[in-house]
Parts: structure tokens; sequence; C-alpha cells
């Protein structure tokens, strides 16, 4: 899906979106979308969804994506909410052992974060593609390849592909060494 919205024209992206969003239980895949279909008219929504708990630190996750911002390190998360249902529970007598999509996600401020966007969101343009703060560019991508969190890794790599077809995929599950060696040959 993620590539699928990537490629997509923002109108279809919507179409998909709104056609996920007909079933309940795929809130997690559109929230998901959203954040590789880089379009910020979604914006106020996700901060919606930030009220929730289930989706909360997923929906700061594809805010990220569009933006660029790091909720944590500007001060945009709060703490864990008391009320949070954590997995796994460690309840020696709870069957589900999986581990939490989310962990490692900070807990995003809706308010904070809400307050940011009105202040801010006039930046960024409905049914633009923005990726990390700005639309999509072969060094844009490299830099998110050094400095991002692994998940945006990941679709920098992606986006260099779109970019440049016929391009390998870069391979961020490589040791550091060598991407690091990969990275400043593509840099120079």
């Amino acid at each position: 899906m993620g590539l699928t919205l990537k490629v997509h024209t923002p109108l279809a992206t919507h179409e998909v979106l709104k056609s996920l969003l007909k079933y309940p239980s795929n809130m997690r895949l559109v929230i998901k979308g959203i954040g590789f279909a880089g379009d910020p008219r979604y914006v106020p929504w996700l901060i919606r969804q930030m009220q929730d708990l289930q989706f909360a630190r997923l929906a700061g996750e594809s805010f990220s994506f569009i933006t660029g911002l790091d909720l944590a390190d500007l001060n945009l998360d709060r703490n864990l909410p008391e009320d949070a249902d954590l997995v796994p529970t460690y309840d020696p007598n709870d069957e589900d052992v999986a581990m939490d999509e989310d962990d490692g996600l900070p807990w995003p401020d809706p308010v904070i974060i809400d307050a940011w966007w009105q202040a801010n969101g006039h930046r960024f343009t409905p049914s633009k593609r923005y990726f990390m703060g700005e639309p999509p560019s072969f060094a844009h991508c490299v830099d998110v390849l050094k400095t991002g969190f692994q998940r945006q890794r990941n679709s920098a790599a992606v986006y260099l592909c779109l970019l440049n077809p016929g391009t390998p995929l870069f391979n961020t599950a490589a040791p550091a060494w060598r991407q690091e060696r990969w990275l400043n040959a593509m840099s120079a």
C-alpha cells in the first residue's frame, strides 16, 4: 500500500483512503496510508486521531512523515497516558504476547501539535506530496537516509527508486558501515 500511495495522484489516493475508511477495521491502514501519501490536507484529521490512545502514536508518526518533525525532540509529545493499554500486558495469564506495533513511537500531544499546525500549516500546500517536510527529491531522500528513523529511512529508499527508475533499492538493513559508504558515494 505504501508504494501505491506514493505513486498515485492526490485524487486517486483520496479515493483509496476514502474506500478504506468505510470499514472501521482499516483505521490503522488508513492512518499509515496518510503518512505514505504525504498530503497535508489530512493533517487536521490525523490530529483528531491523536486523541484516541489506540491510534495516537501511529497518527503522530504519519504527521511526522508529512511534516518532518521529530515529536520527541521538539517537545510535541506527552508522557505515557495513565489509561493506555500497552501490549504485551506482562500478565502471565494473558495469551496475547504480540509486540506493540507502535513500540518506540512517542505519544503525541494533540493540543500542542494542533497549535503548531495552526501556526505553521500554511507552509504546506494541500494535495501536494510531502515527505519529511519537503516534496520528495533525490537530495532530500539521501538526507533522510542519513538522519531519519528506520521507517523513515525505508520510505526514503523507496522514493529514491521512484525518483530514478531502475535504481536498486537502498538496503536499509545492511550493516551501518556499508550504508555509510553507499551514502557517501551517493552524496559525492
